[in-house]
């Protein structure tokens, strides 16, 4: 069995599993032609691309840019090209959720592994909680460039630091045994937050005396 710090074959892969969020692009309209030419190429008619100073649309003649910031349609003003964006990150996570999470072994070699033993834990400072384990019914093989891809699934109820501990056990082309271990730490953050706050009230001679008014006037008025 080899240290860790070994070559591996199989590497993890872990991306939680939550909503995907919008991708935003800033609706600025530019002409293909400024990635290619330069800036100058429009400074007069004479060094012009033909195409443009010649084209039937009226609009792609126009040297001084005026319709530039035109937009085609009113929807691009709202800068959604309707593209989602995956999570890049684990992200804020917050005691009560559970947390899913999309976990992908990877063979990067080029030749199969065998007798794959995968365990996924999560671990806190009070306890370790087993995901998933493989050791009753390892995997037969995991071809060249192949992959396996499982998902976990945890209710979180401790708050701190959270670590999900990814491991593999396995032979090699070599038929050498090695073992993987990765690990994917994130926090689990309270979502309330309660602020208190305390005032010293000095309480005066002049108070008193205003109080005991106060009180002898509701005695008269009830009687």
């Amino acid at each position: 069995m080899s240290s860790t710090q070994s070559l591996h074959s199989l590497a993890f892969r872990v991306m939680r599993l939550c909503r995907p969020t919008f991708h935003v692009e800033t609706p600025l309209q530019f002409d293909p032609c400024d990635l290619v030419f330069g800036e100058d190429l429009f400074d007069s008619h004479s060094t012009a691309p033909r195409h443009l100073l010649h084209s039937g649309d009226s609009s792609s003649s126009d040297l001084t840019y005026r319709n530039r910031f035109l937009l085609g349609n009113d929807s691009d003003s709202m800068g959604l090209p309707g593209l989602l964006v995956l999570p890049q990150s684990f992200g804020a996570i917050y005691l009560g959720e559970t947390f899913c999470s999309y976990i992908s072994i990877n063979n990067s070699s080029n030749f199969d592994v065998r007798d794959i033993v995968i365990k996924s834990e999560i671990q806190t400072e009070r306890q370790r909680i087993m995901l998933l384990d493989t050791s009753k019914s390892p995997l037969e093989s995991i071809r060249a460039g192949g992959r396996y891809d499982f998902i976990v699934e945890h209710d979180v109820k401790e708050l701190g630091a959270h670590t999900l501990v990814c491991t593999a056990l396995y032979y090699d082309g070599d038929a050498e045994r090695k073992y993987l271990p990765q690990y994917f730490k994130f926090v689990v953050s309270n979502p309330l937050s309660v602020r208190t706050k305390f005032e010293v009230v000095l309480i005066t001679s002049y108070s008193v005396d205003l109080l005991i008014l106060l009180i002898d006037c509701m005695s008269e008025s009830v009687s």
